[in-house]
């Protein structure tokens, strides 16, 4: 495959380095101390160390946001859109306009994930449950513990309850009977869909659509912008309208969704190749010149 130069460059800000698989090397690492933490835990609460047990499931829950929150990759993942008939990511109550069309998948949490939040968030939040049972019991200076106890409980059970809703969502993601979220790039338009119906679908026709206009807010921690993404389109009474495309939420890099529709909002006479895998062809000889611009900066 020829790799083809992007038509417009990189928005000042977005990050430019498409996301590398977690080693397993590091996986292991990073199970291993979770597993060690969570021993000392129940070592400290089977031992009645009160306050060595407030300490270590602090220390734990820390642990588990560190790594939760690193592990995130918004705007730079490597996955290609999938071409796939127009007719699948319908509910079969209307024809669809186009027959194939270009699907940016939205990236469901990793299945790495939901069992890290939950299992560590339930350890932790058992662990400090008992903790603040045996505290109440023995009464004395030992209720001052559950100054400490009491937050560091509720914190866990949000980790626990988090990584239970991010199963439920990935599961609810992969239900055959569920409409696959995403951004559908078709030869006739743009639709964002959700799982629900009504007002969470939106589709713009090529003709309706001003202008792509790239940006996000500035991360200070991270010391880049986040990506965001906003399309201006003609409303129905004519006015300009600006709608949000979730770019940063979706399996594909968001550099890639962006030249995506300003290319075929800019260019009409080649919406045909979004019918056919000529689309999907010019689709990957960008990103990888997305990637070799960006293994070429790290070296």
């Amino acid at each position: 495959m020829s790799v083809t130069l992007a038509p417009y460059p990189l928005p000042p800000g977005w990050n430019l380095r498409p996301a590398r698989p977690r080693s397993r090397l590091l996986t292991s690492v990073l199970v291993v101390c979770c597993l060690a933490l969570s021993a000392a835990l129940w070592v400290a609460v089977v031992g009645e160390q009160t306050v060595l047990g407030t300490i270590v499931a602090l220390v734990l829950l820390g642990f588990l946001a560190v790594v939760a929150v690193g592990g995130e990759r918004a705007g730079g993942e490597r996955a290609l859109p999938e071409f796939v008939n127009a007719l699948a990511l319908t509910r079969a109550e209307t024809r669809p306009a186009d027959s194939w069309v270009s699907f940016f998948r939205q990236r469901a949490p990793s299945l790495w994930s939901c069992l890290w939040l939950l299992g560590g968030g339930l350890v932790t939040t058992v662990a400090c449950g008992i903790l603040i049972v045996r505290c109440i019991v023995e009464g004395g200076q030992s209720l001052l513990v559950l100054v400490f106890l009491v937050p560091l409980t509720l914190a866990a059970a949000i980790v626990a309850l988090a990584g239970a809703n991010s199963l439920a969502v990935r599961g609810r993601a992969r239900w055959f009977a569920r409409r696959p979220r995403g951004l559908v790039v078709g030869r006739s338009g743009v639709t964002l869909y959700s799982f629900d119906r009504g007002d969470y679908d939106r589709s713009w026709p090529w003709d309706a659509i001003i202008d792509v206009v790239p940006g996000g807010p500035v991360d200070a921690r991270r010391g880049n912008t986040v990506p965001e993404l906003k399309l201006r389109a003609a409303g129905a009474d004519g006015s300009i309208e600006e709608h949000r495309v979730p770019v940063d939420s979706l399996a594909s890099h968001a550099w890639l969704v962006y030249v995506v529709l300003r290319f075929w909002r800019e260019h009409p006479e080649v919406r045909d190749e979004l019918d056919t895998s000529a689309g999907q062809d010019r689709m990957a000889s960008w990103m990888a010149g997305l990637t070799e611009a960006a293994d070429a900066r790290r070296v």
